[in-house]
């Protein structure tokens, strides 16, 4: 029903496609979400093509141009460009593989996508028919779209980590946009990692869910006939991890022996891959009529969601609605985070955690009725469609109190959009190669959140890019293109690089980060492009510091190296850590394994020659004598130091070292097992800049013992054991006396936490932003 606080409003939703029989999520929110607005007074318009869905062809418009009234809502629909479907086709392949575009191509890759030039120049002609919601964000309605009218325009992305969501183009949209709407926090965590959010206004409004039915469960049965199920529902392809799905429950029901008969209940649009023969296990239903999904939610044990690519998921609401749990897989963010809020179902990541997981929801009943039950209420509480709309009612009228901008002319999208709302100074970071997860990645994603925290714009220039941050880096070009003489240039040093010295000859003032660069003698043998790597860095360290306005070691240490090297103003600046992921749920695997009562001694890091693994290998030699049982646990890949790992492995057989364990790479969630399981750390790295693993251990409480050498004294300081020299049997006796006396463990533990106080990222980021208007005389967050 109309309300009078809704009168008077107007609104319109920008989709590629529109129309009650059209499937998929983003596009029945869209629907929805309109014919909501319209029931409580909005004036709700739609601009769409005459295309007629995702899996439609694009070559053809299927429904006819011009204006009609749909369950109250007007829409009006537009013809389709004539495309180049081989040219889109062959530069999606690279955008889906996370390959970056050049502007020319990404211009090619939309122009030949979902174009429509007549809905865009009707949309440039009408801003009064604004503000304009773009659902969803990857197809060029939503992409060239809000450049038009910026201040007008809302984007609903349903957002996903994958390669589009990393084009410049739509990268672009997000921040000229005057307002990002998202489904969910985790959501809202992605876009903040590719885009600048500081630009727009990101709001979390969430999806509405139809809450009026009810499913049946002998009804459904009885229709299809079928005993115990667990349930698929949606679009079954590979883009939602059916075929993982369809493998693993295989496997399951293989190892039960048919598991008393359990089945995969697969409905949805799209034909199932169910490989031959499995056929007996697992059931595609097709597209079933409405009631029928409802029904079938009420009949299962439980819905598995096993994608990975996931903006909001209705299915799972849906299915906690009619009182079934949820399996959801972990590598989704958005999925997860609404199993670990609602307590309504469980998430694994590889098929022994989905088979327990499985094992424990048909084993327990109560369990099951529980987290349906907790579900239910999440979904009431948060998703209910009054509440979704009384939140949109408030956007709109914001929006709508705001000038309404002049009408224009639509051109095409031009090279690149003034900066957005970030007024502050620009503060870029500048690296050669931009990996994914390591410490100094991690470091630049954090200071580049900081940065535009207090106001700066701040953008990230590599050349190599990992493609896991595709979308949160530039080409360094670009860099040279737009920085003026006031801007500011970070660069990240921890390896020659011919980029070092063309950083010199840049515009804007420099500041040198300065992660160290280990000596090159520890590679010669085994690597020697790494060893020619940390040479030529060495070279370019006293060529570089003497030439910049401000040099930052992450560490004293580093910080006395660039006094040496002539740096005329230094300043101590740790790693800004996310101290927040080490809560990351552990592996329950490895925590199994090695979280008994028997003493663990743990080492994290790359199998390389400065982290001196022998020195841990023989160390444990000995303190198998004393402390009988204990294991070392040497977590880390050789990453291009395979010999290096392949005699230490050798070294544990000669010695004949009992419980040493080499994990080689492992997941976050691995890694924080291995933590929980520990008792202590142990660092007899003689080459460290930082030692990152150290302020984990901090944070895990765990006692530890280093040797201290180069930057380890000033990560560690008074927070730990630091051995002055190497000796293998003191080490050993140190160790034991930790391991066997539970009061000096509590003690060391209590001074480890102590020393985490000192890398706080709040404490971290405050210190970094007073040096910042200090030493270059800015005012970031406002504050001198």
């Amino acid at each position: 029903m109309a309300s009078e606080a809704s009168k008077g409003l107007r609104a319109t939703f920008v989709t590629p496609w529109y129309g009650q029989g059209i499937p998929g999520g983003a596009e029945a929110e869209a629907r929805r979400t309109a014919q909501n607005l319209a029931q409580a007074g909005v004036d709700v318009g739609v601009l769409t093509t005459c295309l007629a869905g995702l899996g439609s062809d694009w070559d053809s418009d299927a429904l006819p141009a011009g204006e009609s009234v749909e369950q109250g809502v007007r829409v009006r629909r537009f013809p389709t460009a004539g495309r180049d479907a081989e040219a889109f086709n062959r530069l999606n392949q690279r955008v889906m593989a996370g390959h970056f575009l050049t502007p020319h191509e990404e211009r090619d890759f939309f122009g030949n996508m979902i174009n429509s030039p007549e809905l865009l120049a009707y949309l440039a002609a009408h801003p009064e028919e604004g503000p304009f919601f773009f659902i969803p964000y990857l197809f060029t309605t939503a992409v060239w779209g809000p450049l038009i009218h910026p201040a007008k325009s809302v984007i609903i992305p349903c957002l996903h980590d994958e390669g589009y969501a990393r084009t410049a183009s739509v990268r672009r949209a997000f921040e000229a946009a005057r307002a990002v709407v998202f489904h969910a926090p985790a959501e809202k965590s992605l876009a903040a990692r590719l885009y600048d959010l500081g630009r727009t206004e990101p709001l979390i409004l969430g999806e509405g869910i139809e809450t009026g039915w009810h499913g049946d469960a002998e009804r459904f049965k009885q229709k299809y006939g079928h005993g115990r199920f667990i349930l698929y529902a949606g679009r079954k392809d590979a883009g939602k991890n059916v075929p993982l799905l369809i493998h693993y429950f295989m496997r399951y029901v293989a190892e039960r022996q048919g598991a008393d008969g359990l089945k995969l209940l697969l409905i949805g649009n799209l034909p199932a891959p169910i490989p031959p023969g499995g056929e007996k296990y697992c059931l595609d239903l097709g597209f079933v009529p409405l009631q029928d999904k409802y029904d079938a939610y009420a009949a299962a044990e439980l819905l598995v969601q096993p994608s990975i690519m996931e903006s909001f998921s209705i299915v799972i609401m849906e299915s906690w609605l009619a009182g079934a749990p949820v399996l959801v897989h972990g590598d989704c963010a958005v999925t997860r985070e609404h199993v670990e809020r609602s307590g309504g179902g469980l998430h694994f990541r590889d098929y022994p955690h989905f088979a327990q997981c499985l094992e424990l929801i048909l084993a327990d009943r109560a369990l099951r009725d529980q987290m349906a039950q907790a579900g239910r209420r999440y979904v009431l509480d948060n998703y209910s469609w009054p509440e979704v709309t009384r939140r949109y009612l408030g956007l709109i009228e914001r929006l709508s109190a705001e000038p309404t901008p002049a009408p224009t002319r639509w051109e095409g999208p031009i090279a690149r959009q003034p900066a957005g709302r970030a007024k502050g100074p620009k503060i870029h970071q500048m690296l050669p190669d931009f990996a994914f997860g390591d410490a100094i990645g991690s470091d630049v994603l954090a200071l580049q959140k900081a940065l535009r925290s207090w106001g700066a714009a701040s953008d990230v220039f590599a050349l190599n890019v990992d493609a896991r941050v595709a979308g949160q880096a530039r080409p360094i070009h670009e860099y040279a293109a737009e920085a003026g003489p006031d801007d500011v240039l970070i660069f990240h040093f921890s390896i020659g690089h011919p980029l070092v010295e063309q950083f010199l000859s840049l515009p804007g003032r420099k500041v040198l980060r300065y992660h160290n660069i280990t000596p090159a003698r520890y590679f010669d043998e085994l690597n020697p492009e790494a060893a020619q790597r940390c040479r030529q860095g060495r070279q370019q360290l006293a060529l570089v510091a003497p030439a910049v306005e401000l040099g930052l070691g992450v560490s004293p240490y580093n910080a006395e190296e660039l006094r040496q090297a002539g740096c005329p103003a230094v300043e101590v600046s740790p790693i800004l850590l996310d101290l927040d992921v080490l809560n990351t749920p552990p592996d329950g695997l490895v925590l199994g394994r090695f979280g008994d009562r028997r003493r663990n001694v743990l080492h994290v890091g790359r199998l390389a020659p400065n982290k001196c693994v022998e020195d841990l290998i023989k160390t444990h030699y000995w303190l198998n004598k004393l402390a009988p049982g204990a294991r070392l646990l040497i977590v880390g890949s050789a990453g291009g130091m395979e010999p290096y790992a392949w005699a230490m492995r050798r070294l544990v057989g000669e010695l004949g070292v009992r419980d040493a364990h080499f994990s080689g790479h492992v997941s976050f969630p691995a890694l924080m097992a291995y933590y929980r399981a520990a008792d202590v750390y142990l660092c007899q790295s003689e080459h460290e800049g930082f030692c990152v693993p150290l302020v984990e251990s901090m944070h895990f409480g765990l006692p530890i013992v280093a040797h201290a050498a180069t930057g380890v004294p000033g990560t560690l300081g008074d927070g730990g054991v630091l051995l002055p020299h190497k000796d293998h049997v003191a080490t050993a006796e140190t160790l034991a006396h930790i391991l066997g006396d539970e009061g000096l463990r509590r003690q060391l533990s209590a001074a480890a936490q102590a020393r985490l106080e000192r890398f706080r990222p709040r404490r971290v980021a405050e210190e970094l932003r007073q040096i910042l208007n200090q030493r270059l005389g800015l005012a970031l967050g406002g504050r001198s």
